[in-house]
Order: structure tokens, then sequence, then C-alpha cells
């Protein structure tokens, strides 16, 4: 008996499962230097009505062979064409510090144009984009390693690896491009969600609170225990926040 050929996987969302009895999905953007590994297990922890697709940017993971975007309109540019067909349901956004500026000018992109848009955004870890901030594009290899120590989110075995670090170095360096990128104060229509730690040296308290100004709609602030990469180390009570922000903007997904 043939066996049914197996559906391609989209490399840009390598790990999605597709329900089809979803009410809702959930599009996840990651930290500099992550990929869409990084949300693995998420999807069972939410609501059963809920699809998660973490999205894979070129440059990392399985993608790795793949030249990094450095600039969020070219990254745009691509990524539109791919997120189309999967808005036929309502949707949210939730970006991780790099993944967070990804996820607004996506927004402020569709607004400008009158196309849907998500019913809430939460953007964890990540300062307010519109506030200027230095740009570390000019550090030296040097500084910029020392720069990735003091973020301890890049495993250790990549430092100790001469080779492995230069093919991650000009990767992460992309990355921190996009991360520094300055976008315009237009607030958007849905409400955002920010998600912070008090101890994260990376991201104050005050840059968190400024996405408010990036609203016309609710915005909320969490906290949580940790420093910059608290997904990792509040996994729970931040699944559990995200569950609840979901829930109260799409009731229908159910408990």
């Amino acid at each position: 008996m043939t066996r049914p050929a197996a559906t391609p996987t989209n490399p840009w969302f390598p790990t999605r499962q597709p329900n089809p009895n979803a009410r809702l999905r959930v599009f996840c953007f990651p930290f500099a230097g992550g990929g869409a590994s990084v949300y693995n297990g998420w999807n069972a922890a939410l609501p059963a009505g809920v699809e998660l697709v973490a999205v894979q940017l070129p440059g990392r993971e399985r993608r790795i062979m793949e030249p990094a975007f450095r600039q969020i309109p070219l990254l745009l540019d691509a990524l539109e064409p791919v997120l189309a067909p999967l808005l036929d349901k309502p949707f949210i956004f939730f970006g991780y510090s790099m993944g967070t500026r990804i996820a607004l000018a996506l927004a402020q992109r569709w607004q400008t144009r009158g196309a849907p848009m998500p019913l809430g955004m939460v953007m964890a870890a990540g300062g307010a984009p519109h506030r200027n901030r230095p740009s570390r594009d000019d550090l030296d290899d040097a500084a910029f390693i020392e720069l990735l120590r003091k973020y301890e989110g890049t495993p250790a075995e990549v430092f100790a690896h001469k080779e492995l670090l230069e093919i991650v170095l000009p990767v992460l360096r992309a990355d921190f491009s996009i991360a520094d990128t300055v976008l315009p104060c237009v607030p958007v229509r849905c409400p955002i969600s920010a998600f912070g730690s008090l101890e994260d040296p990376h991201v104050s308290i005050p840059d968190l609170h400024y996405w408010r100004e990036l609203t016309m709609g609710e915005f909320r602030f969490r906290h949580f225990p940790g420093k910059h990469f608290f997904l990792r180390t509040s996994r729970e009570p931040l699944l559990a926040a995200l569950r609840e922000e979901l829930v109260r903007w799409c009731p229908e997904v159910g408990p």
C-alpha cells in the first residue's frame, strides 16, 4: 500500500503543527540568534483552540547556510508572502527581544495598508523600539563577543569553538542590527502587553512601559523572575500569563 506523500515543511515554520480546529494563531518571533526551536513545547501549554506558529528566520538551525537579514524592511518583504496563507484566522503576535521589533514593524506596515491586524501583541524582553538607543554595529569582534557573554544567551560551547563562533557571529551581528533598529512612534490599534523582568540588565522597566505609547488600545505590563532570558528560567509563569492574554483577547479558544 502506497503511503500518502508527506506535506512539505515550510522552512519559515518548520515546527508548525496545523490545527484545523484552531480559533486563533499565535505567531512567535525569536530573540537574536534564536530559532523556532525556542518555542518547542509551548503549544501543549496553550488552549486547545490555539495553533502556535514559531517563525524560523534565515541564518539559524535548519537555515544556517542562508544569509541573515540585517534590515527590517527587507525581512518583512520576504516574510509577508509566507505569512499571507495563515492569516485566514484571527491571530496575535508574540515577540521576544529582537522579535518585538519585527512584530511591531509588521503591525505598523499592515495598519498603514488597512490589512488585518493582530487581536493583540505580547512584547517580551524588549524595550520600546521608538526610543533612540546606541547602535552596536561598530563594535569589534572582541567587544561584540563580550557583549554576547553579558546577555547569557549564547551557549558556552559556541565561545569555546572558533569555527562555530565564526559561523554564528555574522548571524548575531545581523540580528543585533535588527534589534537596534529605531521604529517610528506610530501607535497600532491592537492592545499591547509588555512582559519583562525586574532583574534584566539590558531592558529597564521604564523601557518596557514606553510600549504604552505605541498602542491605541489597552496596555498591560507584567514582570517575571529572572534576567533577560526569563523565557527559559520562568517558562511556566510566562506561559500562564500568555495563556491568560490569549483567552482575554479571543475567548473562543477555550480555557
